[in-house]
Formats: C-alpha cells, sequence, structure tokens
C-alpha cells in the first residue's frame, strides 16, 4: 500500500487499528482525498496574504476565516456543485476498472509501475504536510503564536 516508508516504521501507519473497521484501500483514498483539499487550502490560506486579493467586491479581507462569510451564497453554490461533478465523474471513472489516473492532463504521472508507486509515495508525504499545515495555520489564527515560526500570518 502506499504510504509505507521509513516516517511510519516502513509499515501501514494505523495508531488508532481503524482498518479493523473499514477497508484500507477505502481509508487511503480518503486520506488523499483531505490531503488534496489541504494542498489547497494551505495556499488558499497564505496568497492573499502574501500576494494581495483579486479585483472583487465581495471578499475585502485577507483573513481566511472572515472572509469565508463574505464570499456570496451563489458561489458556494457553484464550489458545491463542481466537488460534486468531480465527485461524480471520479465514481463513474473508477467503474470502467481503468489502472489510470483519473485526472493528469500535462502527463506528470509515470508509466512504469515502480515510478508510479514513487509518485503516489510523494503526493500522499505532500497532502500528510499539508494537513499538519492547515491545523497549524487554523490554531495560529485563533491561539496567536502558539504554533512556532507561523510569524504574522493570520
Amino acid at each position: 500500500m502506499p504510504g509505507v516508508s521509513i516516517e511510519t516504521g516502513d509499515t501501514v501507519w494505523d495508531p488508532m487499528n481503524l482498518a479493523q473497521w473499514r477497508d484500507p484501500a477505502e481509508m487511503r483514498e480518503c486520506e488523499l482525498k483531505n490531503g488534496r483539499a489541504a494542498m489547497l487550502a494551505v495556499v488558499g490560506w497564505i496568497w492573499p496574504q502574501v500576494f494581495g486579493l483579486w479585483a472583487a467586491n465581495d471578499v475585502t479581507t485577507t483573513d481566511p476565516i472572515a472572509a469565508i462569510g463574505q464570499v456570496n451564497e451563489l458561489a458556494w453554490v457553484q464550489i458545491l456543485a463542481a466537488c460534486g461533478m468531480v465527485e461524480a465523474a471520479d465514481y463513474n471513472f473508477k467503474k470502467t476498472g481503468s489502472t489510470k489516473p483519473f485526472f493528469d492532463p500535462l502527463g506528470f504521472c509515470p508509466s512504469d509501475k515502480a515510478g508510479f508507486e514513487k509518485m503516489q509515495l510523494r503526493e500522499l508525504k505532500n497532502a500528510r504536510m499539508a494537513m499538519i499545515t492547515f491545523a497549524g495555520l487554523v490554531v495560529h489564527h485563533y491561539v496567536p503564536s502558539a504554533v512556532p515560526g507561523m510569524g504574522t500570518l493570520a
């Protein structure tokens, strides 16, 4: 299973023994999806504070928590609809039984098995780091200076 590396003691990391109730492959897929969302969330958290806001009238703050409430309701509907369409397409793609990745428009995914497994491990490690980073950003937002090294990030 991807994710077995030196950081996890060369075993599948399951400290709470959750695999006894759920399929480990399904849990890994959920971990990857949450990690991908966390990677986007970390960029979305830091980008406005470093580069400023887009030219929009509804969001006027770089505070990511306050900005959630400033986004237009119709925009949230569009975001949720887009997420639903991607999930539906992913579900239908999995039913085909293909071993190719669902979305790889630039062809970054290696075609050989060893390269593919190495790429999966890299993605999983980056996803785990993003989830930890996002948690740190949220903690730092509500408890300033609780996370060393965050500085002025809100």
